[in-house]
């Protein structure tokens, strides 16, 4: 069914875990039929349900629509892509918040302890509840996990048999390289993974923990099904990319001769509509592609992804035999208020430091987007600003977009700014990115 936002057609189209549609598959022809030459392809991220996506599309798309000529909107569309991401309850971002106070936002990630939390931690129970549309087949491993969590037993074949549980959450194996940190909390024993992860949860430290052992190994549960449901997130956004929404979009390109495509993903979004490139035809590069710009807000995912070398390992990022699927600017966004990417992204990975040396560099080696935009070379550095700023992007170049201006409200305990995007000056850098010039 076709809507308007900001009097422009707005379709969605939803994905299962797959990368299979589940509604949305005429979206080809019903593009054409409208005369849309100009598709602007939006993906939430892992903290979303879709009504809050919904809420998403309606005020990112409603400030490109008031940022668009008449002429321009009259053959312009809007598509909010839906996928099965999943909410921690107390994850969930605020519709506001207060400016992070800088002390706040961890800079050098040597200190390991979590912020204190600020949000109710949520039950057993009612992550169990919370998680469920993420993993529909999974309901009675996931009242088993609720369960555990809840009753916290004092007994170590109950933690074993929580972490078989949790990571018979990852059913969608690793597609890049970069994830083999996280890999690493797959293949540890237990123990391990419940100590190390005891230090990225709220109030880590506290008296249970330093009274009672078993105290501190609950604490680390609860937070590796944190990383482990977030670890198959991540992977299922890059499945959805690659064997749903690219062949999509390779569909609209046969339909509309001259379509104009521009991708735009937040968080674990960022890696879906950046795999979708890897889902193209071959022969789709250059001026062939019909993506004509890729927009990364606070992306959850390597920096390293589009590297021809990455820097602190061998070989090529995942997507970068891809980078020319895009025909036009490759944009994204960073910001040390993002705790999200800043923080707990790349101490999740903290089970694969291999030496003390590491340990300074851990945000480098496996650090996100959101947090210091592309690592590799010959990338061009700009500040986010006001609409109107000719930004003048280039077809081609990787751009690395300093939004700490912009992007700084604290808007949750968990992630402080990773979801403050919706602003003015994030929309017009999007506009910008596809009004560029043609490679």
């Amino acid at each position: 069914m076709t809507q308007q936002i900001g009097g422009v057609p707005y379709w969605e189209v939803e994905f299962d875990e797959a990368g299979m549609l589940r509604q949305g598959g005429k979206l080809p022809e019903i593009i054409a039929s409208a005369g849309a030459r100009e598709l602007f392809v939006l993906s939430h991220g892992w903290n979303s349900s879709f009504a809050g996506a919904r809420d998403l599309y309606s005020e990112m798309f409603g400030l490109v629509a008031g940022m668009l000529p008449a002429e321009q909107r009259a053959n312009t569309g809007f598509v909010g892509v839906l996928w099965p991401a999943l909410l921690f309850p107390e994850d969930a971002p605020a519709a506001s918040g207060p400016q992070v106070p800088e002390a706040s936002v961890p800079r050098a990630l040597g200190a390991l302890a979590s912020p204190q939390a600020t949000a109710e931690v949520s039950t057993g129970a009612e992550l169990a509840e919370a998680l469920a549309p993420a993993f529909p087949d999974q309901q009675a491993q996931l009242k088993r996990i609720g369960d555990l969590l809840d009753r916290r037993p004092q007994d170590p074949d109950r933690l074993v048999e929580f972490f078989r549980l949790a990571k018979g959450l990852v059913t969608t194996p690793s597609n890049a390289p970069e994830d083999a940190g996280e890999v690493e909390v797959m293949n540890a024993p237990p123990g391990r993974v419940f100590d190390a992860m005891a230090a990225l949860s709220p109030g880590n430290g506290g008296s249970e923990q330093e009274l009672n052992p078993f105290g501190r190994m609950w604490q680390g549960a609860r937070e590796a099904l944190r990383v482990l449901s977030y670890y198959e997130m991540k992977e299922r956004a890059g499945v959805i990319g690659r064997n749903g929404l690219g062949p999509l979009l390779e569909q609209c390109g046969q339909s509309v001769h001259d379509a104009r495509v521009h991708l735009l993903g937040h968080s674990f979004g960022a890696r879906l509509v950046s795999f979708a490139l890897e889902g193209l035809a071959p022969e789709r590069r250059g001026t062939n592609s019909p993506v004509k710009s890729l927009y990364l807000m606070q992306g959850a995912f390597s920096h390293f992804a589009f590297a021809p070398r990455a820097p602190v390992r061998e070989g090529a990022g995942v997507l970068a035999e891809y980078a020319d699927r895009v025909d036009g600017p490759l944009v994204c966004t960073f910001s040390d208020a993002d705790r999200a990417v800043g923080w707990w992204y790349p101490n999740a990975s903290r089970l694969a430091w291999q030496d003390a040396e590491l340990v300074a560099q851990i945000n480098y080696r496996w650090g996100a987007m959101g947090h210091d935009g592309y690592q590799q070379t010959g990338v061009r550095s700009a500040t986010m600003a006001e609409q109107g700023t000719d930004y003048g992007f280039q077809p081609g170049v990787f751009y690395r977009l300093d939004a700490n201006g912009v992007i700084n409200r604290n808007l949750s305990w968990f992630a402080q700014a990773h979801s403050d995007i919706r602003h003015p000056e994030v929309a017009w850098a999007a506009v910008s990115a596809a009004r560029s010039p043609r490679g």
